[in-house]
């Protein structure tokens, strides 16, 4: 999995040892590298390497969630898609761990992040539509 962020020595670190006990960066510097990364110049793409990376890093680190889905959800919302319901079956389709023989493996997560998907992220719908909400606000203060 860390292959694919290979155009951000940080991010690679932070997913190679976000499961350690002791950090080697802070909350706001692991958000800051998610958020600093562009997986994609398009929406679905930058959706799937979003969660991809969030997916592993929540796993470890809850406390990250709103902040780090935040980043994650906003293609999503630029897709079209403002149902919370529709955007964990859409991410529950699309970012899952490499499988042998997968033709599109641009990105997928980790065994552990496939898991927070499963697992964690398919009751986050409050939280889903509370990001989807403030996306759309932040759109819209500038009109």
């Amino acid at each position: 999995m860390i292959h694919q962020f290979s155009r951000s020595p940080n991010l690679q670190n932070i997913i190679r040892n976000i499961h350690k006990e002791k950090p080697q960066y802070s909350d706001e510097e692991i958000i800051l590298h998610v958020d600093n990364f562009l997986p994609s110049y398009n929406c679905e793409g930058a959706a799937l390497g979003y969660f991809s990376i969030i997916a592993h890093i929540c796993y470890y680190r809850s406390d990250l969630e709103k902040a780090l889905m935040k980043i994650a959800v906003k293609p999503l919302y630029y897709l079209g898609i403002s149902d919370p319901e529709n955007g964990i079956k859409w991410v529950d389709a699309y970012v899952t761990s490499k499988k042998r023989f997968q033709k599109n493996n641009m990105y997928f997560t980790s065994k552990q992040g496939e898991y927070w998907i499963q697992n964690s992220l398919i009751f986050k719908h409050e939280l889903i539509a509370s990001i989807l909400n403030e996306i759309n606000f932040e759109d819209n203060v500038g009109d």
